[in-house]
């Protein structure tokens, strides 16, 4: 069973976290392990643009913990990157970490439920950036979930799931990965 290390960054607290943390154990089959939540760095933050540099925070997040196959940064602090103008994830595959800008996703919440809109956006990056590091690239279908977001609607519209062939793939992958393991 793969490990996780879920680590809140800077203001992240609310009953949505639990609700998140199961779903996401849910559906990864994995053991999650929530951290105590820590400051981001004060080296990623840019004063002049008032914030943090997602890509050194994915990496610091490697810091925190060896011991799990993979760790997932969730950040309360508004993210940049030279890739992209809005960050909703960033990942490291050398430091098998990623980052959710919890801040991102929880603009523009609307309807009667709006803090299941903002869990099923969590849900949906998260369950982007474990396929990436499991090996899974972006994928066309605006419904997959592997689909990367320009927008937060274009989030709000794609499946929480895998399409056919990003299942067909990661399990391809898993296959292969464990074909691997018995040779060695």
């Amino acid at each position: 069973m793969r490990r996780v290390l879920v680590v809140p960054i800077g203001r992240v607290f609310g009953p949505w976290l639990e609700r998140f943390l199961q779903d996401l154990s849910n559906f990864w089959q994995a053991q999650l392990e929530l951290a105590h939540p820590v400051t981001p760095p004060p080296a990623a933050f840019h004063p002049r643009l008032r914030k943090f540099f997602a890509p050194y925070l994915v990496e610091y997040l490697r810091t925190l913990s060896r011991e799990v196959d993979f760790v997932l940064g969730v950040c309360g602090e508004e993210l940049y990157s030279p890739r992209a103008p809005v960050v909703f994830t960033e990942v490291s595959f050398s430091s098998r970490s990623a980052l959710i800008s919890a801040r991102q996703l929880q603009e523009f919440l609307f309807g009667p439920e709006p803090e299941r809109v903002f869990v099923e956006r969590l849900h949906k990056e998260a369950v982007r950036a474990l396929g990436h590091l499991l090996g899974l690239g972006p994928c066309p279908n605006p419904r997959c979930v592997m689909h990367p977001p320009s927008s937060l609607m274009e989030l709000d519209l794609k499946g929480p799931e895998f399409c056919p062939e990003c299942r067909m793939r990661l399990r391809l992958l898993q296959v292969l990965r464990g074909e691997l393991r018995g040779l060695a």
